[in-house]
């Protein structure tokens, strides 16, 4: 949980405000991104760096969704890419025309965030796939264990488990009780299983602490998770009051 996964994700879009945010959020989820202005150099980066995901835009210009979808296809680097589709924003195209497309994600606009992950995940062949939307972030957590407390600090959050960093982390297996603050109410007290423990190593992709997974959560203790979660992918782009996030093209830098 608490190191960036080494698939990357390549996004095709003709607005580069659009273009900054998707890739602020990519990299909050913990991919490497590519981006891309058109439908010819979405072709060519995707050659030279060989994406894990690539998500077209339907009607990015010089060549469009389907015509730089085609390319791939037909290209034996690229055809077995997971490829997902962004939607025209008049939402015009029916369900006969997206099942026709060779594609393994649709998504309308504007752009759903839960949404967007989900289909990431089902993209995802090799890599360890998730269930819940996870956010890189910085808090300070209370840990309890063994007769013992430590203020520590969190570099990774989701409704189902904590990545907490430590030079000393407890043993894989061990019950432990934490305290953090995701926003203006009380702390929230969890009861935690140790489920990885890392000290420090010489290998630079390796962050010493420990994942932690979360044990008998309250159904209104996930959602204030989930949506500190969301809020913290999204700080600086848009919330809903249900915590459904969006952006869409008309997002201005």
């Amino acid at each position: 949980m608490g190191t960036y996964d080494s698939d990357s994700i390549l996004f095709a879009n003709d607005n580069p405000s659009f273009l900054m945010y998707v890739g602020i959020l990519v990299k909050r989820l913990g991919y490497k991104v590519f981006l891309t202005l058109d439908g010819m150099e979405a072709i060519r980066v995707a050659k030279e760096q060989k994406p894990t995901i690539i998500v077209l835009d339907y009607s990015i210009p010089k060549l469009n969704g389907i015509s730089c979808l085609s390319m791939i296809r037909s290209d034996a680097l690229l055809t077995d890419t997971p490829v997902i589709m962004l939607g025209p924003e008049d939402n015009s195209l029916s369900k006969k025309d997206i099942d026709a497309m060779d594609i393994q994600g649709y998504l309308s606009k504007p752009l759903n965030v839960n949404d967007f992950y989900v289909a990431i995940q089902k993209c995802l062949r090799h890599s360890v796939k998730r269930r819940n939307i996870r956010a890189s972030l910085s808090i300070k957590v209370m840990m309890s264990w063994n007769g013992k407390e430590m203020e520590l600090s969190a570099s990774n959050l989701s409704v189902e488990g904590i990545f907490v960093r430590s030079s000393s982390p407890v043993p894989q297996g061990q019950e432990v009780s934490l305290v953090l603050s995701v926003d203006d109410e009380d702390p929230i007290e969890l009861k935690g299983i140790v489920v990885s423990s890392h000290r420090i190593s010489g290998e630079p992709a390796s962050e010493p602490g420990m994942g932690i997974k979360f044990r008998d959560i309250p159904e209104d203790i996930k959602y204030r998770l989930h949506y500190f979660v969301m809020k913290e992918l999204t700080r600086d782009i848009s919330v809903g009051e249900a915590g459904n996030t969006w952006f869409d093209d008309s997002l201005s830098a």
